[in-house]
């Protein structure tokens, strides 16, 4: 296969685009490099083949992009910003009409929710409207949740939204030019999602009051609906729902199998009909890989240092073979096809490279460079090597190591830096902070602690009720091997986190008071009980967080950091944006004060309208700036007794 790169010039249509595919980044990446927002974003490539629609930014400002791949010529077709609302996607629903979500923080009773509308609109810009704003599904929280996309109609959709008043949802059919809602299923307690088969008939349906779980589905989109299985929600004998089978009478489900998650098709009329299709004796297989077009399954993904595709379709198959021929140093993901599949749109990241979009051209035998997300980031990063940390009791952990360029590996300023989640997992590839803090001359130090996900039921149960123990000594266990193997200098080793990782930052500075020089908490929880109670406010997260953090007064308040301020012996920052709906800005200020009332050296910096993941440009210029100073502060060769300051702001 040979290999074509398309130049694009990226000079949207007076908007004056500065030229994205030609721009050489600098040796050493600034601030607003790293902060930058993406150059371009979630792209779709049209049934047709011949556009590709994308989010972009200009000047700080996000719009709708419209690349024809016929003239090579982009251009703005509509700004992706109205009032709060910004853009996260747009798909092509024909080749003359795009349908966009966008999404919002609103406040309400004091507290943030997201809340995301649907926008249609033609390729020109044209007939603009935004969909389900009238009636009774008016009211729904979340617009956006497309369930199938209904390729035979050229008119409509099909989507879920929470019935007027209830959080239980309907399906409806959606016509995207005329915003006309036609129900096709009616709200069925305690019903909160819905699944369509590929043909689009709304045929199974999830639902759960408190902790007890059921399934529901029937055998055609007119029949009866019946009971699969009642279950405890919480109880992981039971199985998780994927999707239809390939023939529509099965459903492929994700459930254990020797220690692992695996993937089995089930029978539907009888349930211990179960044939394994895939598992792995390392790690847990849990999700399916289905081709764009028809849905139909090709894989099943799973990762071990590196995420993988066990391919079942030989086809998809040679194709990614193809693309990893001439990609050999990515990861490279199929996400969209046109309707004839001889045009493949492919998203391709590395540890050195954020992520870049291709086209393949099966008929041309080329791949052609579309775009990047951050075209500033093309040199200057460092390599990302996976380690195995010996942890607590020699438990084997796994985990990243990413040293600063041209460094040999030895006695250097070192950051551990915890994942949130907290059951979530670290993984390889493109990480903004983590190359931020190498650019700077910091190791840094990642590990998937025990409660991580991906490793087997056993270590993900581990962590539950053990925030601020066996996870908080796992990561304080990386530290210490960072130590031991030279790498980390132990008079300059801080721990910087985001969410749960800010939480577990503190958390380590409370129980290590003579590990850490400095702790960074970003967006971090500091009080557990007030956590359970602020979740409260979702469906069901009063039970999730009671399962997750359990109920007990004196570990809740034992592994809270607000609880244990004066136990903290080093600098502390707090960021935090006063929008963040997953951790409310509470957590932050309280324990601000807390710190202050202890007399700790500490600094609060609050983000104006941030949100949890702070994704605007100016936001996260603001925490790199405030963490490249904290860092520099605290981690000279004599700073470690250097305070940072009490200050709010």
């Amino acid at each position: 296969m040979r290999v074509v790169i398309w130049v694009l010039g990226w000079a949207l249509a007076g908007v004056g685009l500065l030229a994205a595919a030609t721009a050489a980044a600098p040796p050493h990446p600034s601030i607003e490099d790293f902060a930058a927002e993406p150059s371009m974003y979630s792209p779709a490539l049209s049934p047709g083949g011949n556009r590709i629609a994308y989010i972009t930014n200009v000047d700080g400002k996000r719009f709708v992009g419209l690349l024809d791949l016929t003239t090579n010529k982009p251009k703005a077709i509509v700004s992706a910003e109205s009032d709060s609302f910004l853009a996260s996607w747009c798909r092509f629903k024909n080749d003359e009409r795009l349908v966009c979500s966008f999404r919002s923080t609103q406040f309400m009773g004091g507290r943030p929710f997201w809340v995301t509308r649907l926008v249609a609109l033609n390729i020109d810009g044209s007939k603009q409207k935004v969909l389900v704003q009238n009636g009774k599904a008016g009211a729904s929280q979340f617009q956006d949740r497309v369930l199938h996309w209904l390729p035979e109609d050229r008119e409509s959709v099909l989507i879920q939204l929470d019935a007027d008043g209830s959080i239980f949802s309907e399906v409806y059919r959606l016509n995207v030019y005329t915003g006309r809602l036609t129900r096709v299923q009616s709200e069925r307690a305690p019903v909160v999602s819905w699944y369509a088969d590929r043909s689009g008939a709304v045929r199974f349906g999830f639902g759960f009051r408190e902790e007890r779980g059921q399934y529901i589905t029937r055998s055609t989109d007119d029949s009866k609906w019946q009971t699969l299985l009642k279950f405890n929600t919480f109880d992981n004998d039971e199985f998780s729902v994927l999707g239809f089978g390939p023939l529509g009478n099965s459903l492929l489900i994700e459930t254990d199998h020797n220690g692992r998650s695996a993937i089995f098709e089930m029978a539907l009329d009888d349930q211990s009909d179960r044939q394994l299709l895939f598992a792995r004796p390392d790690v847990d297989v849990g999700s399916t890989v289905r081709w764009p077009t028809d849905q139909r399954i090709v894989g099943f993904g799973y990762e071990t240092d590196r995420a993988k595709v066990h391919f079942i379709d030989s086809q998809a198959q040679q194709i990614q073979n193809a693309i990893d021929a001439v990609l050999p140093a990515s990861e490279n993901w199929i996400i969209g096809a046109s309707r004839d599949e001889r045009r493949i749109l492919v998203a391709a990241h590395s540890d050195i490279k954020p992520t870049e979009y291709h086209l393949l051209d099966l008929d041309h035998k080329s791949l052609a460079r579309l775009g990047s997300s951050n075209y500033r980031l093309s040199q200057g990063l460092a390599p990302m090597r996976a380690v195995t940390i010996s942890g607590p009791d020699n438990t084997p952990l796994p985990g990243y190591l990413t040293l600063p360029l041209g460094s040999d590996g030895k006695n250097l300023p070192t950051i551990i830096y915890p994942h949130g989640g907290p059951h979530a997992r670290d993984s390889w590839g493109f990480d903004e902070v983590v190359q931020f803090l190498t650019s700077r001359g910091y190791a840094v130090v990642q590990v998937n602690f025990r409660g991580s996900t991906g490793y087997g039921y056993d270590w993900y149960q581990a962590g539950l009720r053990n925030w601020g123990t066996v996870m908080v000594d796992d990561i304080s266990a990386a530290a210490r091997w960072a130590i031991s193997e030279g790498i980390a200098d132990p008079r300059r080793l801080c721990i910087v986190g985001w969410s749960y990782g800010g939480y577990a930052a503190l958390m380590g500075a409370v129980r290590e008071p003579e590990l850490y020089r400095c702790a960074g908490s970003i967006a971090g929880v500091t009080d557990l009980r007030g956590l359970q109670q602020q979740d409260r406010r979702f469906y069901g997260g009063r039970a999730s967080t009671n399962y997750v953090l359990g109920t007990d007064a004196d570990e809740l308040k034992a592994g809270s950091p607000l609880k244990n301020a004066d136990r903290i012996r080093v600098p502390v920052l707090l960021v935090h944006g006063d929008a963040d709906v997953n951790v409310v800005i509470d957590h932050s200020r309280n324990m601000a004060r807390a710190l202050d009332r202890a007399n700790k050296p500490h600094k609060l910096v609050v983000i104006e309208d941030g949100d949890h993941s702070l994704v605007r440009a100016e936001w996260r210029k603001t925490l790199f700036a405030e963490l490249e100073r904290f860092l520099a502060d605290n981690l000279t060769a004599a700073g470690s007794a250097q305070a940072a300051g009490s200050t709010a702001h």
